[in-house]
């Protein structure tokens, strides 16, 4: 085996090479001419013999090396010593080997596929937050499990964008280091950059190596936009929704009234059993005997429970079902909308207004005037409210059984002739001080203004809107009134003599019994007002004191008399109807009335929900730059392995390969550990990658026979170095390929 070795003057006897090189390798240098460059000396080297100590057997206790040679300690570095069998093989065949210009699809397919990856995570993500968007959700488990899944998408995506950057980094680094000397400091940190951003701190890499500068910088920022930024693009908060739709809505119907027969149920659909307003009694159980009837006896328990409830209540609203709002508004909404019926009600209007309105009255009829009421009188209260009423019973002989009368039945048994006319005074305190002239000094301190006011029973068109928000709701009515209950009216002779004309509206059970049912019905809601109403309240005069009333009404539990003065309120007419109408919406507090139904209106809802909140702007303003910037890297990536020719990567077998340099091994020296701290006459020791000169730059497209070309790449200072070109197969060190072409040129001989 002969090595080639050239230089440009053959080396002197006696020289220090000839020393060196005797005393440790045993190797002769012998001139020869160079038929391409015959200015050149080159040199032959021969075997020497053997020289003691060189490849020695190290001593031991007679056990065999490890190895077949080791070297003299003094010649280690020199020598290159060969290993076990195994990698001797693998050392043969790889100094046959050239650098193969090629591009391996791997990289560039990672560098895309982490590109596509990372976009359509972040579509998922959107998609995500879109389909989240004002989306209710009340279980905090799930909650959270969807806020992760967002979280995991962007943490994914922070890895494929982030592993994209890297990829194309990476590419950049091998050239930057290829066209730009850098110290080994910098090339530290070029390789570190992913880890460590003392890059960034470095002068040398600011501005010799900007591109990786600004690649190092995005895979640095990429988590801040993707992980810190864009989950903040979901919030959760409260939202205030607003729509309108078509719903069924509770409503009332007092024509199925009309229709109701005892001794037939009515049931619901979901089996609930509906009532009716009023209980009825009957000329026949049995309802088989011709020409029975029945005939109204009382308002039901359900109308007098519901009555008494809404009337004792101090609160200036209907009663309602608990769940009122969320069957009338269709679920969690507040809303509001309105309702049209048909119910009865009372009109009331203001008659008399003092002494002066006596003889109004008188033509009136009306039952008494302002004497009766303060200051003239001692009533602050008083009400006739059941003149001409229906008669409960109807008959003092009645059987037990369904109030079936006992002998003969008159004409008028169980027909309404009238429905009474409230006759109502009342007196109220202004406050304001008697003058002195005053004839009611001696009794009273301040003035009272006696007032009358007179009520008929009318069937009446109600138009109700309904307000609910949240545990409230607020109705607002308006009243059309559009005829009287029985359109009769009752003249007052004296005490004991009335009259009630027309006969021929009178409401008679056994000539039209729809009519009949439907005016029971409202005669029950009506007989409950006057329930509250009938009766007076007295005071004692201011002087001597002390003042205070005396009460014969169930109208001191309502809200139509004042907490503080214990007299009725100002504006009695007005409220007076309100409080009628009020008894009448009461009836929705219990949905299996027989008169409760359902219409179709139009509601508008509004609903404040706690949901996620999805700002899309937010996401795709985390997004955009990532996006753009990785976009425009992975060209530059893509752009740079074609001008290249090749991949890189930074592991440690690129690392192995790329610094086979004999000057680094010299300049390495006494730092072989790669402990720290490090020299710092290394640290800045300026390298650049590139290809060798070994010798002469004619060596560097020598081949010989079937080998490769000569020139290895590697990094090396500046000056020794030269730009590596595309296409030209770099085989590796000069003594490998002298090596493996002296065996080829042996195997040849042989």
């Amino acid at each position: 085996m002969s090595h080639i070795s050239s230089s440009r003057s053959p080396p002197k006897s006696g020289s220090r090479f000839e020393e060196q090189f005797e005393q440790y390798l045993g190797i002769h240098m012998n001139p020869i001419q160079s038929p391409a460059s015959p200015n050149n000396t080159y040199h032959l080297k021969k075997p020497q013999p053997h020289v003691e100590g060189v490849y020695d057997p190290l001593p031991g206790n007679g056990s065999p090396p490890m190895y077949p040679r080791t070297p003299h300690p003094a010649a280690s570095f020199l020598s290159r010593s060969r290993t076990d069998p195994m990698t001797q093989r693998l050392i043969q065949h790889r100094a046959t080997q050239a650098a193969k210009w090629k591009i391996h699809w791997r990289t560039p397919a990672l560098m895309a596929s982490s590109f596509l990856l990372g976009f359509i995570l972040v579509l998922g993500q959107h998609f995500l937050y879109r389909y989240l968007h004002h989306r209710v959700e009340h279980n905090e488990d799930k909650r959270i499990r969807w806020v992760l899944y967002g979280r995991a998408m962007a943490y994914f995506s922070k890895i494929t964008f982030g592993g994209c950057v890297i990829l194309c980094y990476r590419q950049r680094i091998w050239r930057t280091m290829r066209e730009q000397p850098l110290s080994i400091m910098s090339i530290d940190q070029l390789f570190l950059a992913t880890e460590d951003p003392s890059l960034f701190a470095n002068w040398e890499t600011l501005t010799q190596a900007k591109l990786p500068v600004l690649m190092a910088l995005a895979i640095w920022l990429i988590p801040l936009a993707t992980i810190i930024f864009s989950p903040g693009a979901l919030t959760f908060g409260d939202i205030y929704v607003a729509d309108r739709t078509n719903l069924m809505v509770p409503t009332l119907n007092f024509t199925a009234e009309s229709y109701k027969d005892y001794r037939k149920p009515v049931y619901a659909e979901d089996g609930t059993k509906k009532k009716s307003l009023v209980f009825m009694n009957t000329t026949d159980p049995d309802g088989l005997k011709e020409g029975f009837f029945d005939y109204y006896d009382q308002p039901s328990a359900d109308v007098q429970r519901v009555t008494l409830m809404a009337a004792y209540s101090l609160k200036n609203q209907s009663l309602n079902r608990e769940d009122a709002r969320i069957e009338s508004c269709g679920g969690e909404y507040n809303c509001t909308y309105s309702i049209n019926f048909v119910a009865p009600g009372y009109k009331c209007e203001l008659v008399a207004e003092g002494p002066q309105d006596h003889e109004k009255l008188k033509d009136m009829h009306a039952p008494f005037n302002t004497s009766l009421l303060a200051p003239e009188g001692r009533h602050v209260y008083w009400a006739q409210v059941d003149d001409g009423n229906y008669a409960s019973p109807q008959s003092d002989n009645l059987s037990n059984r369904g109030g079936v009368p006992e002998g003969p039945v008159s004409d008028d048994f169980g027909v309404f002739e009238t429905e009474p006319v409230l006759w109502i005074g009342y007196s109220v305190d202004s406050n304001e001080t008697l003058p002195e002239n005053s004839r009611y000094k001696d009794s009273w301190k301040t003035r009272f203004d006696p007032r009358i006011l007179r009520c008929v029973h009318y069937e009446t068109e109600y138009n109700v809107d309904f307000n609910y928000s949240g545990p409230f709701f607020t109705t607002n009515i308006d009243y059309k009134f559009l005829a009287p209950v029985i359109d009769t009216n009752l003249t007052r002779y004296d005490e004991n003599t009335t009259e009630i004309l027309p006969a021929e509206n009178f409401v008679d059970p056994r000539k039209d019994v729809l009519k009949y049912k439907k005016t029971a019905a409202y005669h029950a809601m009506g007989e409950r007002l006057r329930y509250f109403l009938r009766g007076s309240m007295v005071v004692e005069p201011q002087i001597p004191g002390p003042f205070f009333a005396k009460v014969y009404s169930q109208i001191a539990m309502t809200r139509l008399v004042s907490n503080t003065s214990s007299i009725p309120v100002e504006g009695l007419p007005t409220l007076v109807q309100q409080f009628y109408a009020e008894m009448i919406l009461s009836l929705f507090s219990v949905p299996n009335l027989l008169v409760v139904s359902e219409q179709q209106t139009r509601v508008r809802r509004r609903q404040v929900r706690s949901t996620f909140i999805y700002d899309h702007w937010k996401l795709w303003a985390s997004y955009a730059p990532v996006i753009f910037f990785v976009l425009i890297f992975l060209l530059l990536g893509f752009w740079t392995i074609w001008e290249d020719g090749v991949t890189f990567s930074v592991g440690f077998s690129r690392i192995m390969v790329t610094t086979r340099n004999t000057t680094l091994d010299e300049i390495s020296r006494g730092a072989c550990l790669g402990n720290d701290p490090f020299p710092p006459e290394l640290m800045h020791t300026r390298l650049k990658f590139g290809v060798l000169s070994e010798g002469g730059h004619e060596l560097e497209y020598m081949g010989i026979g079937d080998l490769p070309g000569a020139g290895h790449c590697a990094f090396g200072v500046p000056s020794e170095v030269g730009p590596i070109r595309k296409g030209i197969p770099y085989a590796g060190l000069q003594v490998r390929r002298q090596d493996a072409r002296k065996r080829k040129e042996k195997e040849k001989t042989d």
